[in-house]
């Protein structure tokens, strides 16, 4: 076996699986296995983007540089790493990963290198359809969709602008607001 295919195989295991490296790559997981089982060798762009998704160097993936001086981040699955996944799985440089999350492109350096995005990052990274629950921790055991989580996520951020809304009442305008309330749920309890 070449030194890649034992490379991307070290790297790969304990992060993702074939299937979900291959769907990074727009490619298939029979091809990762080809890769890894040295019985195919990746395009110079296929190396570029492997390199990426794994923050090292294509040197280092070739066997050009000894394992031990490669600048392999023992701590991969960490929130600068995910989001360096995300952006290479949209295919896009950081300059035009900054622009959709309105950002600048030395921010999001900064943060593929370790520095804490603000809350408005995390939420437009979520909106991008990935579950906030491996964003942040890096766990995909959870049982509702990434679709649920951002609607969960939604629902508590409304009741708390009600809430807010409500402590601003008189007690008679809340009192006349929970009869309101009560008629409007009281016409869709009637229809059904």
């Amino acid at each position: 076996m070449n030194e890649f295919a034992n490379r991307l195989k070290d790297i790969r295991k304990g992060k993702m699986t074939q299937g979900e490296l291959a769907d990074l790559l727009n490619t298939t997981q029979v091809q990762i296995s080809l890769y890894e089982t040295g019985k195919d060798d990746p395009s110079p762009e296929m190396l570029e983007k492997i390199a990426d998704i794994f923050d090292v160097t294509t040197d280092y993936l070739t066997g050009k540089t000894p394992a031990k001086d490669a600048s392999v981040d023992k701590e991969a699955d960490t929130l600068a790493q995910r989001i360096k996944v995300i952006r290479v799985y949209y295919n896009k440089s950081q300059e035009e990963f900054a622009k959709d999350l309105s950002i600048s492109q030395s921010a999001l350096s900064s943060i593929e290198h370790g520095t804490i995005p603000s809350a408005e990052v995390i939420q437009k990274l979520g909106k991008l359809g990935f579950s906030l629950e491996w964003l942040l921790y890096g766990e995909n055991n959870q049982p509702s969709s990434p679709k649920q989580v951002l609607e969960d996520t939604a629902a508590d951020w409304e009741r708390t602008r009600i809430n807010k809304l409500l402590n601003a009442f008189s007690h008679d305008k809340l009192k006349l607001c929970r009869q309101c309330l009560e008629l409007f749920v009281a016409s869709f309890t009637q229809e059904k």
